[in-house]
């Protein structure tokens, strides 16, 4: 009978710590949205007059991410490895049909709506492309060196889901793919110059013509650059949340006590949740929830530099570097240092497909980390 070794109880500490932040915060920033009914056409129905009604979901979608999590951390990682052309596959085909029959939400057509449920292909697609790229490294092995056998096909499926990710339009959730895929690619050999060659002058002029096609994406540019040139339009969001990051100040102004929330700033317990944090929480309690991300991210990757497996290396490294890079989108985007891209907080943001994603990913880090435990028991033994 074959033993296995334990999960890593540090990071599920830490997942299970963030988890308790982000339901807590969306109960205190979806309130008076739920109560008052303004997103009803964001999925909210007959929320009008429940004030629980988004962290209610929001607990059902926690409740069903943490069953997940627990069957991901029971599979061996070997049997993702065996696997991995079925969920690439079935990602390909929900972003083709998410463009065909999808629902349009936020300017674009990026979700199915399944009842009450909204699932959003893009969360999938992340990672199905982190185990597709961490299989075909592993398999090639030296060889993935090599510009074209190696990283040019890699490279062009990468290319094919970024695209039909933007065009939804989506760039964020295309950002964060390209990005933690580029990760994965250099921790797996891939010299950096060879990347640098291909994507600048593509991703130059895919920019340039996304910017022509989508007039919100020139908007969301100008709007980084200046704030308050149009501070009732474009720039409204971005206003408002630098005033909830400066009235919140050193020590906050108390749980539940933001003013931002009750309808000034849109999208309060979504994308701009930090925000809410900073203002209720203050600098201090903004510090400790970041420093729990990092201890997050730091757990993950310590987990993954202990594996002998370069399959669960890289699929770690790829788990860890998508879940950093959404934060820091948009953590950066709420705070002005890099434009609003529409990303969702990791863990702590309402949104059901985005938190259950999360917590499969978590799951099967702590799959590869039950491996390290295993080899390192072996080690002893």
């Amino acid at each position: 009978m074959k033993t296995r070794g334990v999960p890593d109880f540090v990071l599920l500490i830490l997942t299970a710590l963030l988890l308790g932040i982000g339901v807590t915060m969306v109960l205190s920033a979806s309130s008076i949205y739920a109560y008052t009914g303004v997103y009803t056409s964001r999925g909210c129905g007959i929320c009008n007059g429940d004030e629980l009604f988004f962290v209610k979901k929001q607990i059902m979608w926690a409740v069903l991410g943490i069953i997940a999590m627990l069957v991901a951390m029971n599979i061996p990682f070997s049997f993702y490895k065996r696997n991995f052309r079925w969920i690439v596959v079935g990602s390909f085909v929900l972003l083709l049909l998410v463009l065909a029959v999808g629902s349009e939400g936020k300017g674009a057509q990026s979700w199915f709506k399944l009842g009450g449920a909204s699932i959003q292909p893009a969360e999938i697609a992340k990672l199905g492309i982190i185990l597709y790229l961490a299989a075909i490294i592993d398999k090639k092995g030296d060889r993935f060196r090599q510009f074209k056998s190696g990283l040019i096909p890699p490279l062009v499926v990468t290319g094919i889901f970024f695209v039909l990710i933007a065009i939804q339009p989506d760039l964020g959730s295309a950002a964060v793919l390209l990005g933690t895929a580029a990760l994965v690619m250099i921790c797996g050999g891939a010299r950096i110059s060879h990347l640098f060659m291909l994507t600048v002058p593509i991703g130059s002029l895919f920019l340039a013509s996304y910017v022509t096609l989508y007039s919100h994406a020139l908007s969301r540019l100008t709007t980084f650059m200046d704030p308050w040139s149009d501070p009732m339009g474009a720039g409204w969001q971005l206003k408002q949340s630098l005033f909830a990051l400066a009235h919140g100040g050193l020590s906050g102004v108390g749980f539940g006590k933001s003013v931002q929330k009750y309808l000034y700033l849109p999208e309060a317990h979504t994308d701009f949740i930090f925000s809410i944090i900073a203002e209720e929480l203050g600098f201090i309690g903004t510090v400790l929830f970041l420093l729990l991300y990092i201890l997050f991210l730091l757990r993950g990757l310590q987990i993954c530099l202990r594996c002998k497996d370069t399959f669960a290396t890289l699929v770690g490294v790829g788990i860890v570097s998508m879940i950093g890079l959404q934060a820091l989108i948009n953590i950066g985007g709420v705070t002005g240092a890099l434009p609003l891209t529409g990303v969702t907080l990791p863990f702590i943001s309402y949104g059901g497909s985005s938190l259950l994603i999360t917590l499969v990913s978590t799951g099967i880090l702590l799959s590869v980390s039950r491996e390290v435990s295993k080899q390192k028991a072996a080690a002893n033994a």
